[in-house]
């Protein structure tokens, strides 16, 4: 590391954006952070101040702004926030993690909206920038490796995959793209703010599980359902402390920059270790994996209708497989191991779940 940054950092009030926060304040960087919302600046630093940060007055400051419109109130912001015109960094973290668009044009509105305004204010503003992306902008793979490059435009599983794709194409060559897999709760604490993504396929069995409570005349040992996806294929889960410890480290070294790089999991659960795990915690069984492909049999009976709605739900986190080469992040951060998955982190994950959503899985 050449010397401490002073980073302008987009998501600071966002689940990683706030790991991310204390990762550069541990390790002695400046932080002008971005904030729309009072109550969620005022949640953060709660959070920090549970650990002890910022541990002096000049490492953190805050600023209003919009992201949409940061290239528009730039010359403002300078003249109401003494030293924010001196950031060398930009750490671009704010994102729309909608899987679908909602009638304000969410997650495009934002995600790629977003990244042609901090184009339009670099062109002002010379800065280092740091993307944060995601693995997925390869689109819809079945166990094909994924190298830490420039994708061509491929089949996405859901919009936000594809605004990400897009938003890359604009940075390409001129940021660090670093993308993560599918971020989950802190790999110790288990500590998460929302319950979306990977949580989902648990919300979806535990209600299952209750449905299955209900009902007299289902033998919930013996599902009899058959998933069109690979048993060995892996859905890729990351904690989302590795992630901001990994992408801070990345962006550190001046070699790194405006290269790509995987923050993936090196070992993630096979989706047969998932599904014993999740028959195991719900006193369930007979799901089977069929084979990516394979037809949807359609359900017979009320009780094979009810089990069938809640799979459909959960059939997108079995239907993306890609296998993450990541040669560039290990190159560059071999120090930093990612934390197992192991059957008790994962039983931390959803019990924090369970506690925070007071019943939501």
């Amino acid at each position: 590391m050449s010397g401490p940054m002073k980073v302008l950092l987009t998501g600071g009030t966002g689940f990683l954006g706030e790991y991310l926060l204390v990762e550069l304040l541990e390790r002695g960087h400046t932080v002008w952070a971005l904030y729309r919302s009072e109550s969620r600046r005022l949640d953060t630093i709660r959070f920090l101040g549970s650990l002890g940060l910022p541990r002096n007055a000049d490492g953190l400051h805050w600023f209003k702004c919009e992201v949409l419109e940061l290239d528009e109130q730039w010359d403002k912001l300078c003249q109401q926030n003494h030293g924010i015109d001196q950031v060398n960094t930009l750490l671009h973290s704010a994102a729309s993690t909608r899987l679908y668009m909602d009638k304000l044009g969410d997650p495009l509105r934002t995600n790629l909206g977003g990244a042609k305004v901090l184009v339009r204010l670099l062109a002002r503003i010379p800065m280092q920038v740091h993307i944060i992306s995601t693995a997925y902008v390869c689109g819809l793979v079945q166990d094909a490796i994924i190298r830490e490059i420039n994708h061509p435009r491929g089949d996405f599983v859901n919009v936000y995959e594809e605004s990400k794709w897009d938003a890359e194409q604009l940075w390409h060559g001129k940021a660090t793209l670093l993308r993560p897999s599918i971020i989950v709760g802190h790999s110790e604490t288990a500590r998460c703010k929302s319950f979306t993504g990977w949580y989902i396929l648990f919300q979806a069995l535990h209600l299952l599980d209750r449905l299955l409570h209900e009902s007299k005349d289902s033998n919930r040992l013996d599902l009899n359902i058959n998933l069109p996806a690979y048993s060995h294929a892996a859905t890729n889960i990351v904690p989302v402390d590795y992630v901001a410890k990994a992408a801070v480290a990345i962006i550190e070294s001046s070699d790194n920059h405006n290269n790509i790089f995987h923050l993936t999991h090196t070992d993630p659960p096979s989706h047969q270790w998932t599904m014993n795990y999740i028959c195991k915690r719900f006193n369930m069984g007979g799901i089977h994996f069929s084979g990516a492909g394979t037809p949807i049999t359609e359900p017979r009976n009320l009780i094979e209708r009810m089990v069938w709605r809640q799979m459909k739900t959960i059939l997108s986190h079995f239907s993306n497989n890609p296998v993450f080469d990541r040669s560039n992040t290990d190159r560059a951060i071999p120090h930093i191991p990612v934390p197992p998955i192991t059957e008790d982190r994962v039983t931390k994950l959803v019990d924090y779940a369970i506690e925070k959503e007071k019943g939501a899985l």
